[in-house]
């Protein structure tokens, strides 16, 4: 176990040279599945540790964020007084943070493709 004064910078420089925090070995550059995606990361070959750079963690997190949502939704308009609406599912809500106050929608129509467009401001 590392001690906080010491082991905090020493974990630092360990980090900086993909040197495992735990045992020091020298970890190796993988491609390997985690939670069902294909991704890069570094792992130790000695106690199996694994980690991921900001890079690493920011290209996955994007991916991951793809599957979790589905790639189309059929919903029926909703009666809401004299006009109508659309109830998006929670992933959707969560994943472009709808729920905000500052979240803003642009609607675009196509009627000759019969298409109603919205993209998050």
């Amino acid at each position: 176990m590392l001690d906080y004064k010491n082991g905090y910078y020493e974990a630092r420089k360990r980090m900086k040279t993909k040197e495992c925090y735990k045992c020091g070995t020298q970890m190796r550059l993988v491609n390997e599945k985690f939670e069902g995606i294909m991704c890069e990361s570094y792992r130790c070959p000695k106690c199996k540790t694994t980690i991921f750079t900001e890079e690493q963690a920011r290209a996955f997190g994007g991916v991951y964020q793809q599957k979790l949502l589905k790639e189309k939704y059929v919903k029926k308009p909703v009666k809401i007084g004299h006009s109508y609406g659309m109830i998006f599912p929670k992933e959707i809500v969560k994943a472009f943070n709808l729920n905000s106050k500052e979240a803003k929608l642009d609607i675009n129509t196509d009627f000759s493709k019969n298409k109603i467009e919205i993209t998050v401001l």
